[in-house]
């Protein structure tokens, strides 16, 4: 009995001492050259402020470890001879998952330069080495933090210089120019907007993110002249890169939350050998947000999974990657009159959508100077809509009856070369065989026969290519110069788009940017299919539509004030031409949220503006504090068809962002972490196009005044949003607890104006969404 008290008493205190040693994890990954991808061995990669001097040296293979770094947050110092330093900032060390870093060096022009290593950095400067101005580099462990990020790369941006956006959906409004003219990107393939019920509740935007922040990479975010491998794009790019999955062992996530449950794993298909795994699979839970959600909303589900498999062979890396989501809304009528509080009670419909892209990719370094990547993909996106509204004898009037299927088949190749220090170059080709089937009907009114707008079922072809080069100067000057060619063989128009930037850094810490480019996008595809009846059978007016096209002019000027502090200004002017409009009408495609009910002809005369200016201020994480001050000052202007120059739709004038956060160390050994966060959003109101108040009283229903189109403002929309986050590591695994809440002060988003039969009164239909999210999650 006494030996049996003894040895548990000596178990118990080795337990203790072992849960009180701190705890560690490893950081790993690979350094290479960022234009080639070739893989640079001895580079040496250093843990700044750790109490002991860590770090490791890349082997033959380009790859490091360095194991036993306690948990909190570090940042990383990676070195080369004859390369620029980088510095990866705010890296968090848990206990529960291998910390994998992939970094890219750019080789200097200059040797002596390198004597002095110096540790200050943007974290912000984007992965791709050739954007000039207007780019960003964004991570989920941000999307995760920030108030207002809720998981969500789209609201993580908002907090961004120059993007406006609602609280009733994720759209980007850049620089005052429609959600619809993004370019969406992901492992260098065009994709679908990958939001849940994207384009339906907003054309460009959605309600939710169908990207996974357990599946995504560093990636990058563009507000304007964008380097010339990007286009079909107008107002920006969000460039997604997908990680591979963890080398040397498996690796989980379970969370669970009110807007749905995840589960992701990744490691290698078999340990000791070098192909991996990744996938993260999320099913919604909003049934239990019904309480707060508008009643018109209905029923709401989704779901999406997101893989990688990678190979890595002695032919090069195969990667298998994709992207799927899945979403219903249905709402039934109701059949008891004397519940009819309003006209939406007797609304019935009925949504299904999905959204996919999947692609074998393969890369190669051919050698010290050469890299080559080649992509095969699917993508598409589907909608099936139905709509009616019940009337006073329980009969049924459709309203709406879409069914839109469109998917793309892909080939897109690069090759990257870098001639010298001073001279690198990409080149590449992009096949695209656009697929559509197209069925869509609409009732002017209830009660009024379906008039088919769109009902075709073809194919045709984008063929895109492009070249583009980064030319050192010096280390201190670099140009950034290429051209863009699209052809649509639809109607076979095509551009030809020039690129040009600058940077110079004329003070060590003081850089001064110029760039301009020239930008071309295809009309949403079901512009081109409208139809309209004739004696003598149907045409289709806009088939013929040329590219909507814009000039960007940007410059800026950026300051590293101190280690950790930035300081960001740009100023931009942008030409918007070959716009579609209707003739004599102010109708234009600038101002277009939706589709389905459009059946107008158009003509590429239309013509736009947008000017103003970015400010950012940023204290990266340091002592445990971080700031994002963002202030946007613009105007967007756009003339119709009858050549009258208004407002646009997207025209708030001003936006303003105050972000900032506090992080502690806590529990034993301080190897928990726990922030608080808080976002101010303080933007000018939306643009509507007012009521004839006159004729909509003497006729019974809202007639709108077209003529005075988004002259009316709405009030300025100030939006809270708050976040807490709480990590816990245990020496088995970490977890999290999470909670969310965006637009605290209970902001409206307006909807539209109705007609009260019964009072005889023009009201404002407004949505008041106040989005709490509380999630818990456990990695191993």
């Amino acid at each position: 009995m006494i030996r049996r008290l003894i040895l548990f008493l000596a178990a118990l205190h080795l337990s203790i001492f072992v849960f009180a040693q701190k705890l560690s994890q490893t950081i790993k990954g690979s350094v290479f050259d960022a234009e080639t991808n070739y893989l640079l061995i001895g580079a040496t990669v250093a843990v700044l402020d750790s109490a002991i001097l860590m770090g490791a040296t890349t082997d033959g293979d380009g790859r490091f470890k360095i194991e036993g770094v306690p948990v909190g947050r570090y940042n990383i110092l990676i070195s080369y001879v004859g390369y620029e330093p980088f510095v990866i900032k705010e890296v968090i060390i848990s206990s529960g998952k291998e910390a994998i870093l992939n970094i890219g060096l750019h080789e200097s022009v200059s040797e002596i330069e390198q004597v002095v290593v110096k540790s200050f950095s943007n974290k912000n400067e984007p992965v791709n080495s050739m954007a000039s101005v207007s780019a960003r580099q964004i991570n989920m462990e941000e999307a995760n933090r920030y108030a207002g990020g809720m998981d969500d790369p789209a609201r993580l941006v908002s907090s961004y210089a120059g993007v406006t956006y609602k609280v009733g959906n994720n759209s980007i409004v850049i620089r005052g120019n429609s959600p619809k003219g993004l370019l969406w990107r992901m492992e260098g393939v065009q994709i679908s907007n990958p939001n849940h019920f994207g384009d339906y509740i907003s054309l460009g935007g959605g309600a939710v993110t169908a990207l996974s922040s357990q599946t995504m990479a560093t990636s990058d975010f563009f507000t304007g002249a964008f380097p010339a491998e990007y286009s079909n794009a107008l107002s920006g790019v969000f460039d997604i890169n997908m990680r591979s999955g963890n080398i040397d062992k498996r690796e989980y996530v379970v969370q669970a939350g009110l807007n749905g449950i995840d589960f992701a794993s990744e490691g290698p298909f078999i340990k000791g050998r070098k192909s991996t795994y990744l996938f993260n699979y999320r099913y919604s839970t909003l049934g239990l947000l019904s309480p707060i959600l508008p009643k018109e909303m209905g029923k709401l589900t989704y779901q999406d999974l997101s893989f990688k498999l990678n190979f890595i062979t002695k032919a090069g890396i195969f990667s298998f990657w994709g992207i799927g989501a899945y979403d219903y809304q249905g709402k039934l009528a109701i059949k008891d009159t004397l519940e009819w509080d309003d006209y939406n009670a007797r609304k019935e419909y009925i949504t299904t959508m999905t959204m996919s892209a999947t692609g074998i990719s393969y890369k190669k370094t051919l050698n010290s100077k050469t890299f080559l990547q080649l992509t095969l993909a699917v993508t598409g996106n589907s909608i099936d809509w139905q709509q009616k509204r019940l009337d006073s004898a329980m009969f049924f009037w459709p309203k709406n009856d879409v069914l839109d299927y469109r998917w793309k088949y892909t080939f897109t190749g690069f090759v990257n070369h870098k001639f010298n220090a001073k001279h690198a170059s990409k080149t590449g080709l992009i096949v695209n065989k656009l697929m559509y089937d197209m069925q869509i009907r609409n009732a002017a009114e209830y009660g009024e026969p379906l008039i088919t707008y769109v009902n075709e079922k073809n194919d045709t072809w984008l063929m895109q290519f492009y070249t583009q080069s980064k030319i050192n100067i010096t280390n201190n000057l670099l140009i950034n110069a290429g051209i863009h060619a699209q052809w649509l063989t639809l109607n076979n128009h095509y551009t030809i788009e020039p690129r040009l930037g600058l940077r110079w850094r004329f003070m060590p810490l003081n850089t001064f940017t110029l760039a301009y480019g020239l930008h071309a996008q295809m009309e949403v595809l079901q512009l081109y299919m409208v139809q309209k009846s004739k004696p003598d059978g149907k045409i289709m007016p806009n088939r013929n539509l040329d590219f909507n096209k814009s000039h960007h002019f940007v410059i800026g000027y950026s300051n590293q004030l101190k280690e950790n502090l930035h300081f960001k200004a740009e100023a931009y002017y942008q030409y918007l031409f070959h716009i579609p409009v209707v003739p004599g009408s102010p109708v234009s495609t600038i101002n277009l949220s939706e589709i389905w009910n459009f059946n107008d002809s158009l003509v590429n005369k239309g013509k736009g503006k947008n000017y103003g200016i970015d400010i950012t201020v940023e204290r990266y994480l340091d002592k445990g504090y971080y700031g994002l001050f963002t202030a946007s000052m613009f105007d967007s202007r756009y003339t119709g068809g009858d050549g009258i120059e208004r407002n646009t739709k997207f025209n708030r004038n001003y936006v303003f962002n105050l972000l900032a956060g506090k992080e502690w160390n806590t529990g034993v050994n301080k190897k928990n972490l726990f922030n608080i966060n808080v976002r101010f959003s303080y933007m000018g109101g939306e643009r509507i196009i007012p009521v004839d108040v006159a004729r909509t009283l003497a006729q019974g229903e809202i007639i709108e005044d077209t003529y005075r189109s988004y002259s009316q403002k709405l009030k300025d929309a100030p939006i809270l949003c708050f976040s807490i986050n709480y990590r816990i590591n245990k020496p088995k695994y970490s977890s999290a607890w999470t909670f969310h809440i965006i637009n605290a002060l209970a902001h409206a988003d307006f909807q539209e104006y109705d007609y009260n039969q019964d009072s005889h009164k023009i009201e404002e239909i407004k949505d008041m969404l106040i989005i709490p999210n509380i999630s818990y999650k456990i990695e191993f």
